[in-house]
């Protein structure tokens, strides 16, 4: 039986219904796929002019941006060539622009404007070493590179100039924003919590060890949902950033990478294990209602538009329903 499925809160006029066949028994089912030639480490979803594209860090190919309106046949719409490693990407809107904020470990950090998706023009290039991750506060661009977290006014685009910086602990994997509260997420350290009221003058709050290896982190309500690798996914107080307080691990039996999270529902990527999907009806608790176990690499997942997109490492991008 064919079953076309629209998650709960999405407006019908926001997606096409797609036909998908049930896995029985696994709470999430295929819908398409794109083989890009690359090695797609993080996906975002983004809609331009009501068109919804998904836009992959590809590794050595750079940027691909796909349009997946339909997501059973998304189409390679462009291509941006770094020359370099694309990691992680996120999409932000500046001055009537659409702009992909692009890390690559080997060239920096990339400012693309993406306001016309099909010609996707370059516009600044700071090329610091090590560049793993960035996020933005307001006209404030925070990269982070091998000499620290580097911190840039982006107000004046195409004009960059570098207004501060912050000794980081450790190597950080990902930085994220929520408010004016920084979290670096570190392979050493775990979490270290910043305050960025001024973000030209970062000052630490404090660290925070998690029971796991820390590889991402996504805030909602007061609480922090930290993707904490063979530890499964670890739930943590930070409503007082001086002193987060652990509540507990969920634990999956799997290797947890990335996380994405939807009112009510919070995604994993989980390395070769593939993906679930839990409801937070109670947010300290995570409870699994889906899974995917696909072949190949499940490196960062993102919930749009009722479509959960997949950097799924050589095989492309993976699009599932649940």
């Amino acid at each position: 039986m064919i079953t076309a499925f629209i998650q709960q809160g999405c407006k019908p006029e926001d997606d096409v219904v797609l036909p998908v066949i049930p896995e029985a028994g696994t709470g999430m089912w295929y819908v398409g796929k794109l083989i890009t030639g690359g090695d797609a480490l993080c996906v975002r979803g983004y809609t331009i002019n009501k068109i919804q594209y998904a836009f992959l860090a590809d590794g050595p190919k750079g940027l691909d941006i796909i349009n997946v309106t339909d997501g059973a046949n998304p189409v390679l719409v462009s291509n941006f060539a770094t020359g370099g490693s694309a990691s992680e990407i996120f999409l932000d809107s500046l001055n009537g622009h659409q702009y992909a904020f692009l890390s690559d470990t080997v060239k920096g950090i990339f400012i693309i404007d993406v306001t016309n998706p099909a010609n996707p023009v370059l516009d600044t290039n700071i090329s610091y070493a090590g560049v793993t991750s960035s996020s933005r506060k307001d006209s404030a661009l925070f990269a982070a590179s091998n000499s620290g977290i580097k911190i840039l006014n982006i107000k004046n685009l195409p004009s960059v100039n570098e207004i501060g910086s912050y000794a980081n602990a450790n190597p950080v994997r990902h930085i994220e924003i929520s408010g004016s509260v920084c979290y670096l997420v570190e392979n050493i350290t775990g979490l270290e919590i910043v305050n960025i009221t001024n973000p030209a003058s970062p000052v630490q709050y404090t660290t925070f060890r998690t029971p796991g290896s820390c590889y991402d982190i996504k805030i909602a309500d007061n609480l922090g949902y930290v993707a904490d690798g063979l530890s499964g996914i670890s739930v943590i107080s930070v409503s007082n950033p001086s002193q987060p307080y652990f509540i507990r691990t969920k634990s999956t039996d799997s290797d947890v990478r990335k996380l994405d999270y939807s009112p009510n529902f919070l995604f994993s990527a989980e390395n070769t294990y593939g993906a679930e999907v839990f409801n937070l009806f109670d947010p300290a608790k995570p409870d699994m209602v889906g899974y995917f176990e696909p072949k190949g690499n499940s490196n960062s997942i993102h919930f749009y538009k009722a479509k959960v997109l997949i950097a799924h490492g050589t095989e492309g991008l993976l699009i599932l329903r649940f």
